[in-house]
């Protein structure tokens, strides 16, 4: 079972109660029990910290030849929990949140890629298509022996976890519009790119996945854009690219153009090599914090510049040191 949040445009929004179910080679969804705009009227607290659930809600079920207990519906029903009783069940509810999925998950290759990518997004902080082939298939065990409809819900809820700053770039990367860029800086700086291109590209990937009936299978017909899809136009829309350190980005753009050969990620620069580009003690640089570092890197970075007349190789290593550095105490 699940919780649906309906548009309503009497009150707003309703709540519905609806359950999962195979048919064959799909999940659909069905309703079971309408609980209108407040939920929190079937919560009846008997004192102190405890409560259930009206028993109008199960019998109300039960009708439907389905039966559920109370274990079933509280999960239903937690958002809408006084706060302090809410604090006191998450507290006792560890166990069950952090525990392993123990459903039987169904091989990588069959969930829908934009499936995956949101998960690996919500779940890793970022999308790297290279690497989503390399997940154990146990990674997509909540997305199975679920309608799209649930699914979706969802991920409703995973995504209210995101900051207004990541939704540009949640959209950007979910639906993988730098695979229409050639530009090497695509994966790292996508507010660089021509932004009408990106419009055009981002609209024709949500109408494509609005008409895939292999991602909808079960899913009822809808006339235009899909219902579950409006929100990722809103997120796209309406949101900015997090702009980034205007300065670190001219620093690694003069490096990226004026070096011919870049040294893989593997080559560390030693400390006693970093103390003396910044010309410090080995101790000294160890007991830096951040802000110290960063004070020391930029006045030596405008001294060494190439275009103040410094060392163009001085100028890389110090930056190249300072990264290392920076990423290390961070």
């Amino acid at each position: 079972m699940y919780l649906a949040r309906l548009s309503d445009k009497r009150n707003g929004c309703r709540f519905m109660i609806r359950q999962s179910y195979a048919d064959g080679h799909c999940y659909r969804s069905r309703d079971l029990f309408d609980l209108d705009n407040d939920p929190s009227r079937f919560i009846v607290y008997p004192g102190g910290n405890g409560f259930y659930i009206d028993t109008a809600v199960e019998d109300a079920i039960a009708d439907q030849g389905f039966s559920v207990s109370q274990d079933d519906l509280e999960p239903v029903f937690m958002p809408f929990l006084r706060p302090h009783i809410r604090r006191v069940i998450d507290g006792f509810d560890r166990k069950t949140r952090f525990a392993s999925p123990s459903v039987a998950c169904a091989p990588a290759d069959t969930i829908h890629r934009f499936d995956r990518y949101r998960l690996h997004y919500l779940k890793l902080g970022r999308v790297d298509p290279r690497g989503v082939g390399c997940i154990p298939d146990r990674f997509y065990a909540p997305l199975a022996h679920k309608s799209r409809d649930e699914i979706e819900y969802d991920f409703i809820d995973a995504e209210r976890s995101l900051k207004p700053e990541e939704l540009a770039l949640y959209t950007y990367q979910i639906f993988d519009l730098q695979q229409y860029f050639s530009e090497n800086f695509r994966r790292s700086h996508p507010e660089g790119l021509d932004q009408d291109r990106m419009d055009r590209f981002f609209v024709e990937s949500l109408c494509q996945l609005s008409r895939d009936d292999v991602f909808w299978a079960g899913s009822d017909d809808e006339s235009g854009l899909r219902q579950h899809l409006v929100r990722y136009a809103v997120m796209y829309f309406d949101s900015c690219f997090p702009s980034g350190d205007p300065f670190r980005d001219y620093l690694r753009d003069f490096m990226n153009r004026h070096r011919t050969h870049r040294p893989p990620d593997s080559v560390q620069i030693s400390l006693a090599e970093s103390a003396r580009l910044f010309g410090v003690t080995v101790d000294a640089l160890k007991n830096m914090d951040c802000r110290t570092l960063t004070r020391q890197y930029r006045k030596l970075a405008f001294r060494h510049h190439p275009d103040k007349g410094g060392d163009p190789d001085a100028f890389v290593n110090l930056t190249a040191a300072y990264e290392k550095l920076l990423t290390r105490k961070s």
